[in-house]
């Protein structure tokens, strides 16, 4: 149901923060946005740069900053909107032109290049990265190439969430080659021979000739097939891992700020893929420039020693044949496998990480080479829009022995298939206004689309968060709550009247990713201009209430309006733990905005409009206000006085370091022992916000059952805003 029109009335657009820089430069469709590192002669990040230090150009000419920031891991960059943004011509900020954001951050684990062993040494190290160096700033998503994580992959700064993806990860055996094969050719060495080296080719026809006893030209076009096989083999993984990398950057490009991705890798051969021949590598380079994206590559084996094909242990003559050829191709084939990952990172400014047995302390790397950048924007002064490849280089004029990192190019807007894009979807809006069998296809496409993406969809802007808590009256329910933010809603103008149909999808997936629940509700907004006018600054509110079995599930939103192509999609995951088993068990935190009650199995606030409130489902509260929480324990043993004994403790994060500890306090108090239900036990505490400095924050909830011995947490994220 739609609450009622309210929302936080602290809460502002960073923009509404800001005051009018002066006149503006409108710039309509062609802003490219890089971001830059820099280093000194020794390897350190040059902090102190400014704009007129920095020249850009493409193709070789030189381009005009249209805009400049500088971002830090804890303040970063302030980023434009997009391609229709007003920017000063002081190359200050404008008035709703930039905003805001955090760090994203992306761990692409290449399970279809990791062997058993670097998967295993992967997984501990992401580990203890999540645990000790995420920030709850940052939002991580962590996806495989293969794609098998399917519901883990979207972004979330939920650690316990992020812990629970990591352990599903697991190894997709290829067999491309074995040592038992004859002749025993290598990726690489199958690699050299489709490229004619003659070597390559002599080494494998004599293990051919010596182990089957087959005169030379049988023996030469049995190693040139297999070869090819190998080649074609190899090529075929390490396309989709390069069409699923790509993928996920171009998913990415409506995230504002900067985006992070880690590749974590032993290694791929380019082979004919460098020249083109099978894919364009230059597509991710230009993705990642369009969607600000960094990749920084992670050699998951770590300081590789002597290969194995030097060992004559191993079956077949090869090892005794050729022996400075084959090592010179083992080695070879080390280098070509970095080159792969290699070439990624450097194309996009970010850095690959070699002879590193630390995957660990390889992550940090990464994060500490994300703590200062530059962002550079301008608008090419030639438009030749024809969707060529444009290359682009920055340098430091008064600093010809700095080292600058960025993006090498991209490809120039085609102007051409804008407007082919731009006929297809007017072809299926009026399609799907003239029939119904159309609307349905419409519609069926947009539930794919935005169902499926790795980010939240926001041509509609929408959060969402879901508690669950289990009552008297209802047992175990799930409140689900959202807030729709209107300015991306087109209305219908009739006389004072302003109308739109909605269509709002909620769909429940399990932990194997299949549904559970599927809702969907039509809205019709007929709003006053009084009411508009409130609905556009506070929102529109809308809960759920429904019932679901124990276990761990994902929550799925999608809004769409009638008769046009936006949409908006959130989502949010929920465990239900089995409390019929008796076992000790807390319910969520319930974030609220004063003292709340329980009606019909969820939460309600003192207005009675629901935990729609702005503040409550994206978890952000003032400086100077309050953070009031609920949360029930569940199932407190019986001690020998007739009572529970649970205690608990409040606990602040700030990152990974303990902030703040409340005292060890009981769940009632003695006064009101007769109203004591052992089953469902509630605490209600208030956080002073004064004492913080804003930013994000993690408040762990840490109960303890001192009749069963047992102890147990929740946790949150929310935070402090200036």
């Amino acid at each position: 149901m739609l609450g009622g029109l309210n929302g936080s009335a602290q809460e502002q657009k960073p923009t509404d923060r800001q005051q009018d820089p002066g006149p503006a430069v409108r710039i309509e469709t062609e802003l490219v946005q890089i971001d830059v590192v820099v280093e000194d002669e020794k390897g350190q990040l040059v902090r102190n740069l400014k704009r007129e230090d920095f020249q850009l150009t493409e193709d070789g000419k030189v381009q005009s900053l249209s805009y400049f920031s500088v971002g830090t891991a804890s303040r970063p960059a302030r980023w434009l909107k997009g391609d229709r943004t007003a920017v000063p011509a002081s190359g200050g900020t404008a008035t709703e032109s930039v905003i805001d954001t955090g760090r994203y951050l992306v761990l692409a684990i290449d399970d279809l290049h990791l062997s058993p062993g670097s998967l295993l040494t992967a997984k501990q190290a992401l580990q203890r990265f999540i645990d000790q160096q995420i920030s709850t700033s940052d939002q991580t998503s962590l996806i495989t190439t293969s794609g098998t994580l399917g519901l883990y992959q979207q972004f979330t700064n939920e650690r316990d969430l992020l812990r629970r993806a990591v352990s599903r990860l697991s190894v997709r055996e290829r067999v491309v080659t074995s040592s038992s094969d004859i002749p025993r050719i290598t990726p690489y060495q199958a690699e050299m021979i489709d490229s004619n080296d003659p070597d390559s080719l002599e080494l494998a026809v004599q293990e051919t000739m010596a182990a089957l006893r087959v005169d030379r030209r049988m023996a030469t076009g049995m190693a040139q097939g297999r070869a090819r096989q190998i080649v074609a083999e190899n090529n075929s993984v390490t396309m989709a891992t390069l069409s699923t990398l790509e993928n996920v950057i171009r998913g990415l490009r409506n995230l504002p700020g900067r985006k992070v991705l880690v590749l974590v890798s032993d290694g791929f051969l380019l082979g004919g893929l460098r020249e083109g021949r099978h894919y364009d590598v230059r597509r991710i380079t230009d993705v990642a420039t369009r969607a600000g994206v960094v990749i920084y590559s992670l050699d998951a084996r770590g300081l590789v020693a002597l290969p194995g094909e030097m060992d004559a242990s191993q079956p077949g003559a090869g090892g005794l044949i050729m022996p400075g050829v084959r090592s010179r191709l083992a080695n070879g084939g080390i280098e070509a496998q970095r080159d792969g990952i290699y070439a990624l990172a450097a194309d996009t400014g970010g850095k690959a990480i070699f002879n590193n047995n630390d995957i660990n302390l390889g992550l940090q790397k990464v994060l500490d080479d994300t703590e200062v950048y530059y962002l550079l924007a301008f608008e090419p002064t030639t438009s030749y829009r024809d969707g060529r490849y444009r290359k682009l280089e920055v340098k430091l004029p008064g600093y010809p022995k700095y080292k600058v990192r960025t993006r090498k190019g991209y490809f120039s807007p085609d102007d051409k298939q804008l407007a082919k894009i731009e006929r297809e979807q007017a072809k299926l809006l009026e399609m799907a206004r003239n029939s119904p069998k159309e609307a349905v296809k419409l519609r069926d496409q947009q539930l794919r689309t935005g169902l499926s993406a790795l980010t939240p969809v926001r041509d509609i802007a929408i959060g969402m968060t879901a508690g669950y808590l289990d009552t008297r009256d209802e047992g175990t329910s799930i409140d689900l709550s959202a807030h729709i933010d209107i300015s991306g809603i087109e209305f219908r103008n009739e006389g004072d009247r302003h109308r739109a149909q909605l269509e709002l999808v909620s769909i429940i997936f399990d932990e194997n990713g299949r549904t559970v629940d599927n809702r969907s509700e039509k809205m019709e907004l007929n709003l006053r201009n009084e009411s508009l006018a409130e609905a556009r600054r506070n929102g529109l509110g809308y809960r759920r209430l429904l019932k679901l079995k124990p276990g761990f599930y994902q929550a799925r939103l999608l809004l769409r309006q009638e008769g046009t192509l936006r949409i908006g999609t959130a989502n949010t995951w929920i465990e239900i733990p089995d409390l019929a088993r008796q076992q000790f068990a807390l319910s969520s935190i319930f974030l609220t905005p004063s003292d709340p009650r329980t009606e019909k199995g969820g939460l309600v606030n003192e207005d009675g409009q629901g935990s729609s409130n702005r503040a409550l489902v994206y978890r952000r509260f003032p400086h100077q206000g309050n953070l009031d929480f609920l949360v029930f324990a569940y199932n407190a043993k019986i001690g020998e006085n007739g009572l529970p004994d649970a205690a608990i403790q409040t606990q602040l994060y700030a990152g990974s370091r303990l902030i703040y500890a409340s005292p060890l306090g009981a769940f009632f108090t003695p006064d009101k022992r007769q109203e004591i239900d052992p089953a469902r036990l509630p605490y209600r505490a208030r956080l002073d916000l004064s004492a913080f400095e804003p930013g994000s924050y993690e408040l762990r909830v840490v109960v303890i059952d001192r009749v069963a011995r047992s102890t147990i947490k929740r946790s949150i994220n929310f935070e402090v805003e200036r």
